[in-house]
Order: structure tokens, then C-alpha cells, then sequence
């Protein structure tokens, strides 16, 4: 997916938490993993994008004990943009 695109569509459909050069970062990072085939790291990131709203509050509060804080916000928004990479590696495929 092309840059314009993909902050396109981030624009449109995220609640905008993430400033887009850090989103397409994200984006890009994410789609390499796919692409390089991480089987264990594809099935945990798949995991995580269909995650229940207790799940992700869970996966929230252990990500704050690391130092990592985000909001329910962000977490979408992140997640938007791991649905975006998986999406675009599986069109890659066919």
C-alpha cells in the first residue's frame, strides 16, 4: 500500500492518536514481519487484532507494566494499522 493511501484510510477510519509519519513507521515494520514469514509473530499479531474489549484492557495493563502506556484509543488505533498490514500482505500473496 502506497504511503498516500495508507494515511488516507488511517485518516478516515483511526481516532487519529498516532501522528502519521509514526503510523506509517508502524505500518511499514509491521508489514515487513509479515513478510518475512515469523510464523509465532504472525499468529500473536493475528491474536491481537481480534482481540474482546476485556482482552485488549488486559493486554493494556500488561503492556503499562513495561513502560508502555496507551489508551483505548490508541490501542484501535494500532490495531487499524496491524489490520492495514495484514490485510495488504495477504492481498500480496495472491
Amino acid at each position: 500500500m502506497k504511503r498516500k493511501t495508507f494515511l488516507s484510510v488511517l485518516y478516515k477510519h483511526s481516532k487519529n492518536t498516532i501522528e502519521p509519519e509514526k503510523a506509517w513507521g508502524v505500518y511499514l515494520n509491521l508489514y515487513k514481519l509479515f513478510k518475512d514469514n515469523d510464523k509465532d509473530t504472525i499468529i500473536y499479531l493475528e491474536e491481537i487484532g481480534s482481540m474482546s474489549k476485556r482482552e485488549k484492557l488486559k493486554w493494556r495493563n500488561r503492556l503499562a507494566s513495561e513502560g508502555l502506556e496507551l489508551t483505548p484509543d490508541q490501542v484501535d488505533d494500532y490495531i487499524l494499522i496491524l489490520s492495514l498490514a495484514i490485510t495488504e500482505r495477504w492481498k500480496s500473496k495472491n
